[in-house]
């Protein structure tokens, strides 16, 4: 699992699934989060008790229990959830929730009546748990919140636990097509990922009972075409100066991976452009990039069309077109240029003396400091 010991490790087969029933009309939930396992998993010391993805979406924080932990056995043993060697079991997942035993013991599990479960106005959200020891401690996670909690252990669960908590575990389940509000993966599905990526797209999967509804068109920001080279940049602004010791930085989040701008140097209410290099993917559609930074940026959401020009082909003039209606404009009238002005701005060092006193038997003595 990473550098796993005795107080770090993880059996293979112990795994859930948490599963919350939803309003498809408005992506509220209407049951009490509800967690599935083959086993009873009655030794787990810590857990998050039961939320959904969509409540951490929404804001509720990560708080830890020391309370029994509590989850429902289904009559028939679900597959394998969480890889053990990195191969998905999506299709296996997919076969058993949706066969009609399963969904008549959510029904059951959640106390819904099953008809109206299915009649199309709700979706089942499921989210894949892992129960593991971490520092010697069972833990009960969901991705979501494994990738929330190493957060707050200042990456300690990843550097123990990475190959479970940040690549079996979130890639176990994610969204195909986007719904409830969620974005589609189409990034890597064996390697590790980050935090926010966990958070944003991946340990979840759903189930609906009707047609998946049409994604709303987007306003976009700019546009690309497919499989191409592009580059993406926003404005940084900052009240106090950035220099080599505290320099500004721009981190892009895009289609499920981080690109980086670093030490960016800008004067004190100064401004300096943050950019970064990616390549579009093949098939048109919609990105959106994320952006944060330690100043004020520009954007910090960008919509990204990405067009396939082939399909929309440039007009092929010939050498017997004609336009009647051309008439020649008349020419511009610019000013003269005889000066101009620009400024060039870097960060340097200075020296300060500063006197120190000595005893009283030894001279004083001069000190610089930057």
């Amino acid at each position: 699992m990473g550098q796993g010991t005795g107080q770090n490790s993880w059996t293979p087969g112990r795994d859930g699934v948490r599963i919350t029933v939803v309003r498809d009309s408005d992506n509220t939930p209407v049951s009490t989060p509800i967690d599935f396992s083959n086993g009873s998993n009655s030794d787990m010391a810590v857990h998050f008790g039961k939320v959904s993805k969509i409540s951490y979406r929404t804001g509720t924080g990560l708080t830890p229990h020391t309370s029994k932990y509590a989850c429902y056995q289904p009559s028939q043993a679900m597959p394998h959830i969480v890889s053990s060697n990195g191969s998905s079991n999506i299709a296996a997942i997919r076969s058993y929730f949706c066969r009609e035993g399963t969904i008549r013991d959510i029904a059951n599990a959640t106390g819904l009546d099953y008809d109206t479960l299915i009649n199309g106005k709700y979706k089942i959200l499921l989210e894949p748990v892992a129960y593991f020891k971490y520092n010697s401690v069972m833990f009960a996670m969901t991705a979501t919140e494994a990738a929330l909690y190493n957060k707050q252990v200042g990456n300690g669960l990843r550097s123990k636990m990475v190959s479970l908590s940040h690549k079996n575990l979130p890639l176990s389940m994610f969204l195909e097509t986007p719904d409830l509000g969620f974005p589609a993966w189409t990034g890597s599905t064996t390697k590790a990922q980050s935090d926010e990526t966990i958070i944003t797209y991946l340990g979840m999967g759903i189930i609906r009972f009707s047609e998946p509804d049409p994604e709303p068109p987007k306003e976009s920001s700019v546009t690309y075409r497919t499989d191409t080279e592009v580059i993406t940049a926003v404005t940084l602004t900052t009240g106090s100066q950035k220099t080599s010791d505290n320099p500004a930085y721009a981190r892009f989040s895009i289609n499920g991976k981080t690109y980086s701008h670093n030490d960016i140097y800008i004067p004190e209410d100064g401004s300096q452009l943050a950019w970064v290099k990616w390549h579009t993917p093949k098939e048109p559609g919609y990105i959106t990039i994320n952006v944060t930074s330690n100043c004020s940026a520009s954007s910090n959401e960008i919509v990204a069309q990405i067009v396939d020009l082939d399909k929309n082909p440039p007009p092929d003039p010939k050498a017997n077109d004609r336009n009647d209606s051309f008439s020649v404009p008349s020419a511009p009238s610019k000013p003269n240029v005889t000066s101009l002005t620009w400024g060039e701005w870097d960060c340097w060092w200075h020296e300060h003396w500063v006197w120190h006193s000595g005893d009283e038997d030894e001279d004083g003595w001069w000190g610089a400091t930057c």
